[in-house]
């Protein structure tokens, strides 16, 4: 393992979320979308295509033969485990370091919003989990559980884009590129703050400039590049230690994998809870717990084995990985029923992680 790439690419994974946060609001505000829509949906699924493509790669090229199978399942149900747990306990953290910065401790949130998500990612998560105990003769019932995720995750954008009435009206800081280009074309002086003494609202509707939107879905790309690239990288060297200190594909795959490839949710919502747009850090969590309890799992039911053998300990662990999820959930929705989340409520997600790791340990 090389610790200098492994700085590196947990940088790029920085500035990439810094960039795609920034141009996401910005597709939000130019097409007057919803908070769900740019949180739940457009960031969500952003930043889950690193942990979406390792378990498509490691099912359809490692083969039946060797661990792949085993990796691309432990990788999918390791996705929502940890959005539901350590990516919650990450949560309550930042809220409790930005509390003097955002003069509070507690998430605001759309309640409604929140639910929703949550209460979509219980339906699917726990399709998921019944067809994993469906007998390997009733196959047919399997599939049918499968190609129901994707009908539901379809039905789940259409009622966050259009049929949430919250849309953004919170102010979006100035978009890099365009701050870049306006730096270039006239110097420094021209996107200078104006004097104190103008009131902010006339700073906006006088000095405030509005980017052109092939600049705005510029950076939305190099942004995403650079936060699959740096988590691409992360991935490998996050990798290369485990052979180095002989770690079972399993611990990699449920444990090791997610940290790395769900950096970019975490970070984006940290981003979001520093900038006090609890609504957004909140929905990209739960967001992609949706995604990921849908479009990845629907793979998984669809082209493995799919079926957990309690006296087997690695399907054991899978079969407990989801069960943690599940109850995280659950513990979620009903404290989202509130517009105000507590610190201390996301900590729950920290105890179960622990758990599993202890779980893991004492079973694997």
């Amino acid at each position: 393992m090389d610790i200098l790439t492994l700085l590196i690419s947990f940088a790029v994974i920085l500035i990439g979320c810094e960039f795609f946060t920034n141009s996401v609001e910005w597709v939000g505000k130019r097409y007057n979308l919803s908070e769900g829509a740019v949180g739940s949906v457009l960031a969500a699924v952003g930043t889950a295509m690193p942990e979406t493509l390792i378990p498509i790669i490691a099912i359809l090229f490692l083969g039946e033969g060797s661990s792949g199978e085993e990796i691309g399942v432990g990788a999918i149900l390791g996705a929502p485990f940890m959005l539901a747990t350590l990516a919650m306990f990450v949560m309550g953290v930042s809220v409790l370091a930005f509390r003097k910065r955002r003069q509070t401790n507690v998430l605001n949130i759309n309640g409604p919003l929140i639910r929703r998500d949550l209460r979509i990612f219980l339906i699917a998560y726990s399709l998921a989990a019944l067809a994993a105990f469906v007998p390997p003769e009733l196959a047919w019932l399997r599939w049918v559980i499968g190609f129901s995720l994707i009908p539901l995750y379809i039905y789940y954008v259409y009622q966050t884009i259009f049929k949430c009435a919250s849309h953004c009206e919170e102010e979006v800081k100035d978009l890099y590129f365009n701050k870049a280009v306006c730096r270039l074309k006239r110097g420094r002086n021209a996107y200078e703050k104006v004097p104190d003494d103008i009131s902010e609202s006339f700073r906006k509707v006088i000095y405030t400039q509005e980017p052109p939107t092939y600049l705005i879905f510029a950076q939305l790309i190099m942004g995403l590049m650079a936060i699959i690239l740096g988590a691409n990288l992360f991935v490998q060297q996050i990798d290369l230690l485990a052979e180095e200190i002989g770690l079972d594909p399993l611990i990699l795959a449920l444990i090791i994998a997610p940290i790395a490839t769900e950096l970019p949710e975490k970070f984006n919502s940290i981003l979001w809870i520093r900038d006090k747009k609890d609504t957004y850090a909140m929905g990209n969590i739960t967001g992609a717990m949706v995604f990921q309890s849908c479009i990845p799992v629907t793979l998984g039911i669809l082209l493995t084995d799919w079926h957990f053998d309690l006296s087997n300990s690695t399907q054991l662990l899978q079969a407990c990985a989801i069960g943690i999820a599940l109850l995280s959930g659950s513990v979620l929705y009903l404290r989202a029923k509130d517009t105000q989340l507590h610190w201390y409520g996301l900590m729950l997600g920290g105890a179960l992680y622990v758990l599993f790791i202890l779980l893991v340990l004492t079973i694997g």
